[in-house]
């Protein structure tokens, strides 16, 4: 049976922040609450009435968990505690961790780098890329590169495209894999993503780039002495985050949790940001994939406070790093969720798990996790979305929210050579 408040002393995260950015940030810290509220049990039955059905269906009790709280109040939980198979709510963890490794404005440079003069639109040299790491080096990035170099005055190389440093391209990890990649996007060409390797595309008009190399593409451990001519500076750590989570993008999971360490650093990280105990958060990589990576339904709730408070540090919102529903597409375009809620999916074959915050009149921000097993992903998807929109109705949608509740700021693009420097110019 469903837990509630009522049943006497439970340790849990209620520190909560706002959604909004006005709202002031208290710190995050576990402490044992007893009665404060009396729970809705209303709201208790829509998920009591969830779990009957499952049940029915011959979908076993102890393999379903939820968490639901308010700023002051836990509403309802269920198996709460135990570490669950969580899916893509890894990267709820792994978006903790990269925002406490670099902080949300941080980029990652690419150096583009010549080893001869320019010459009548030749460079009469190699042309050479020193890699930084950015893990969303895809082909927008590419074709307003060669836009830029083409600004510069250069429509060919005479010789080789020289790879170096951390670099990666269409997630293409083998250096010259991803420098011919790069060789054929510099000149114009733009490959469709992958199911496993989604982005969310620009919405302006590309520039058009034509830079043809003659030479072979060529790795080196170490670029060669050259002048720089750019510096490409990548999306900003947040915006890196907002396309891992909009399309629960695999690939650049994995580069973010590479970065920081995998597994056990991910752990140590969001475990010393919330205090939750390693017992509930389980991981082996920062995508997700696979049944080992685990949270606890209270564990995910805990970092989705994490993360807004330290989004807040830097006037940020949840909205600038998670889908939104209703405005952004990705893994929620098909999902029936209320309007101003900001979820992240999760989904294996036989799991499938939502967790967020929703914005009420009656009780202002909910936050919740469901986590389902079961092969039954189509059924229990609906049955989140059925969840989630009864609560919405039983507690009254925030028309102030979902007004106000928006991302901080204009949210950067892939492929804007604004985001090119040339080398000596501020």
């Amino acid at each position: 049976m469903l837990q509630l408040f009522s049943t006497g002393l439970i340790p849990l995260w209620l520190n909560t922040v706002g959604v909004l950015a006005n709202q002031t940030v208290p710190p995050l810290t576990p402490f044992n609450l007893l009665h404060i509220n009396t729970p809705d049990v209303k709201v208790a039955e829509i998920w009591q009435d969830s779990l009957n059905q499952f049940s029915s269906q011959g979908f076993t009790p102890t393999a379903q968990g939820f968490w639901l709280q308010t700023q002051d109040q836990l509403l309802v939980n269920h198996n709460a505690q135990q570490p669950l198979p969580a899916a893509s709510l890894t990267k709820v963890a792994t978006t903790l961790a990269a925002l406490k490794t670099w902080g949300p404005h941080h980029t990652f440079l690419t150096e583009v780098r010549s080893t001869g003069p320019v010459v009548d639109g030749v460079l009469q040299g190699d042309l050479v890329i020193v890699g930084g790491g950015d893990p969303l080096f895809v082909g927008p990035e590419a074709t307003s590169l060669g836009y830029s170099l083409n600004q510069l005055g250069i429509q060919t190389v005479s010789g080789n495209l020289i790879i170096s440093g951390n670099f990666w391209m269409d997630f293409l990890t083998k250096p010259k894999q991803a420098g011919e990649r790069l060789r054929q996007g510099l000149n114009g060409k733009i490959y469709q993503t992958t199911e496993e390797s989604r982005y969310t595309s620009p919405t302006t008009t590309q520039p058009a780039t034509q830079l043809a190399i003659s030479g072979s593409v060529q790795w080196r451990p170490y670029p060669p002495q050259s002048q720089l001519l750019l510096r490409h500076q990548s999306l900003p750590i947040f915006a890196l985050l907002k396309q891992m989570n909009v399309n629960s993008n695999n690939a650049l999971a994995e580069s973010l949790a590479s970065g920081i360490g995998n597994g056990p650093t991910l752990v140590a990280q969001v475990t010393a940001a919330t205090g939750v105990s390693t017992k509930e958060i389980r991981l082996q990589n920062g995508s997700g994939l696979g049944q080992d990576n685990r949270l606890s339904p209270r564990a995910v709730v805990a970092l989705l406070l994490g993360i807004q408070q330290e989004l807040k540090l830097h006037q940020l919102t949840l909205a600038d790093v998670f889908p939104v529903a209703k405005r952004d597409l990705g893994t929620i375009e098909d999902r029936q969720l209320p309007t101003a809620a900001i979820v992240k999916t999760g989904t294996l074959w036989n799991v499938s798990a939502l967790a967020g915050v929703i914005p009420t009149q009656k009780l202002g921000p909910v936050w919740f996790t469901i986590i389902n097993r079961g092969e039954n992903i189509d059924g229990f998807r609906r049955d989140q979305d059925r969840i989630l929109q009864q609560l919405t109705q039983r507690l009254g949608a925030d028309a102030k929210s979902i007004n106000d509740l928006r991302p901080s700021r204009p949210m950067p693009t892939l492929g804007d050579p604004k985001r090119n420097q040339v080398a000596g110019r501020r």
